[in-house]
């Protein structure tokens, strides 16, 4: 198997260094400088990247991983020829895993920038028993970030880091094989709102509907957590394709009072866990709901906080909110704090009074984009 060397991470893109530290559990990666993230990349490897033989020993199969190195697939999901090109440019060939099979896993699907992935089969994010899923078996089936994904899985074989997938069974509950047609989230039609959905009494004058992006902010102590919490309870057993709630930097007991929630999905965690991984988590979590929302269905995603993300994602989170004209509706309700950029994007704004004793909303400075479509 190849080894990653010093001057392999140096001519690497960025977005692929990211994605080799986040695998190896890099803290703060994203803020290190480029020599300075290459040089935690070979130090979490265990070495300087100067000795191809003694890292093979060491072992750099997550490394590898990240960078997509592709491993033993399934027997379905490789060609004849594949053996001898790997032998020709280094790579382990391929060996016959079937009668390596051990278990079966369910996962959600996270692809790395290099076309690789991992079925990720905790909504905390990167785990240990994360499943490695090869480029081949992505392309064949026709996977996309956030599909639940099930099939056989082999142990980790000598020097790997991550249990592989031997061959994909089912996709959202469906036969892998053939693919399903499903158009792509980003060339559907966004349309307003026009069904409303169900809201605790002090939202009476502040509908939203399917498809909302909705803005809770308030200063600390306004009890927004408290209304998301009201809200998802609404929400929740209301047949939904997909309903979650994005914990980021929240408090750990409240992490808790989440958790104890029926019927209601919880990804993220404290504000003591990694950034980095809390954002991983938001953007599997929204990318599981497109998917649900091209095979037609509705999805809600809540996010306490999207102030606690980096702008980017934020942004990005935010923004995936729509109703669509040709399929579903995902509908993302967040607690923004003070952030003045997502109450401007915001299709309903709810801005909460931190004078007041229970979650109360100051109506001059609330309302809902097209609200005459919700009657």
């Amino acid at each position: 198997m190849s080894v990653l060397q010093r001057s392999e991470l140096e001519d690497s893109p960025l977005a692929d260094l990211h994605a080799i530290a986040s695998e190896l559990g890099i803290e703060g990666y994203r803020a290190l400088r480029r020599d300075d993230l290459v040089a935690g990349i070979l130090k979490a490897q265990g070495g300087d990247g100067a000795d191809a033989d003694t890292h093979q020993a060491a072992g750099t199969s997550g490394a590898d991983e990240a960078r997509g190195k592709v491993e033993a697939e399934a027997p379905s999901a490789v060609s004849a020829e594949e053996p001898e090109a790997a032998k020709a440019d280094g790579r382990e060939p391929f060996v016959d895993d079937e009668g390596a099979e051990t278990e079966s896993a369910t996962g959600t699907l996270d692809i790395l920038p290099n076309g690789s992935g991992f079925m990720r089969v905790s909504t905390a994010g990167q785990s240990s028993g994360d499943v490695y899923v090869s480029p081949a078996q992505i392309r064949r089936c026709e996977l996309r970030a956030g599909d639940e994904v099930s099939g056989p899985v082999r142990s980790p074989r000598r020097s790997e880091r991550h249990p592989s997938l031997v061959r994909v069974t089912t996709v959202n509950g469906r036969d892998a094989e053939p693919p399903e047609e499903r158009p792509e989230f980003e060339n559907l039609t966004p349309v307003h709102p026009a069904q409303r959905l169900a809201a605790p009494a002090v939202l009476d004058d502040v509908p939203f509907g399917k498809g909302s992006r909705v803005a809770i902010a308030g200063a600390p102590g306004a009890g927004a957590t408290r209304l998301l919490r009201e809200m998802a309870r609404e929400l929740a057993g209301g047949g939904y394709a997909f309903l979650a709630v994005v914990l980021v930097a929240a408090r750990p007991e409240e992490v808790t009072e989440w958790e104890r929630e029926e019927g209601i999905a919880v990804a993220g965690g404290p504000f003591d866990r990694s950034l980095d991984a809390q954002t991983q988590s938001a953007d599997l979590a929204v990318e599981r709901a497109k998917r649900a929302v091209e095979r037609g269905g509705d999805a809600v995603v809540i996010i306490d906080s999207l102030e606690a993300l980096p702008p980017g994602p934020a942004r990005r989170l935010f923004g995936a909110a729509r109703n669509t004209e040709e399929a579903g509706s995902l509908t993302v309700i967040a607690a923004v704090g003070g952030a003045a950029e997502p109450l401007r994007q915001a299709s309903t704004r709810i801005t909460l009074d931190a004078a007041a004793s229970e979650p109360t909303v100051l109506a001059p400075r609330s309302g809902t984009q097209r609200a005459d479509l919700l009657a």
